[in-house]
């Protein structure tokens, strides 16, 4: 090793470098002409470049919090909720208490709410949730018959299920928001012995172009804490399992035309 106090080499162009010895006695070498303040002003340019970068960092870090605190869903506005609750109260009143009129025929009972389904209900989204993934491996053929057959299905069962709540009074109680759409408005209906039970209805609100108020549909609905669209999609899926698409179409074919009780459906029970 050469003695680094007094060594000088030369660069390629002939400039003069100075050779030091570092504490750990590795060589390295500087140019003459580069001066010790030269070095320091590169040294606080780099320290300054880390501590602007470090302090971006914090704020962007810091500022996300704010941000989502700041930001408020559509379901988290009050008014919002408040008329999801009067939709709820006007329509749950109509397809509860209505289906329970003196006098009136089942045939009236599901003209009704046919009316009713339409108006207040996705009627779509519940019966693409209520095929589950089976609508992917389903023939356009299947699924254009399964979409015609779905609301008439649909009326059949709601209208024997609802109307066994036997339903007299319904009050209105939390709106809950659920994700960041969809809120569940809670009720509590009474029937004719005066027992109540507790139904939730799922309600997404929608936006009407040309206008700023939401228009509302339900998605579901649960009695006492039982989605009627779960239970629906599992009664699905179990048949296909056992008889393919085919079968679940002749199945709802025979509810609709009245071939087979809602009370035997598994899904009833």
């Amino acid at each position: 090793m050469e003695r680094c106090a007094s060594y000088i080499q030369k660069e390629e162009g002939g400039k003069p470098m100075g050779c030091k010895m570092h504490h750990n006695s590795q060589i390295y070498c500087l140019s003459r002409s580069e001066t010790f303040s030269e070095r320091k002003a590169v040294a606080g340019k780099m320290f300054g470049a880390t501590m602007a970068a470090a302090l971006l960092v914090m704020t962007l870090l810091w500022s996300q919090p704010l941000h989502a605190a700041n930001k408020a869903y559509i379901n988290e506005n009050p008014q919002v909720q408040q008329d999801a609750a009067n939709f709820i109260r006007t329509l749950a009143d109509e397809a509860l208490t209505s289906l329970k009129q003196q006098g009136t025929t089942l045939a009236d009972q599901e003209k009704r709410f046919n009316e009713i389904l339409h108006q207040g209900f996705d009627i779509r989204y519940i019966g693409r949730i209520s095929l589950g993934r089976h609508r992917r491996s389903a023939s356009p053929k299947n699924l254009k018959k399964y979409y015609t057959l779905f609301p008439e299905y649909l009326v059949k069962v709601y209208t024997r299920r609802l109307a066994k709540l036997d339903t007299k009074t319904v009050r209105i109680g939390r709106v809950l928001p659920n994700g960041r759409r969809d809120m569940y408005v809670r009720t509590k209906i009474t029937n004719g012995e005066q027992k109540t039970y507790a139904v939730d209805w799922r309600v997404r609100p929608e936006k009407i172009a040309g206008t700023t108020n939401p228009d509302f549909k339900i998605i579901d609905v649960k009695i006492e804490g039982i989605s009627m669209v779960r239970t629906q999609r599992d009664d699905f899926t179990s048949r296909i399992s056992e008889s393919g698409m085919s079968g679940l179409l002749d199945f709802m074919q025979s509810i609709i035309n009245s071939d087979v009780k809602v009370a035997n459906n598994r899904s009833a029970k």
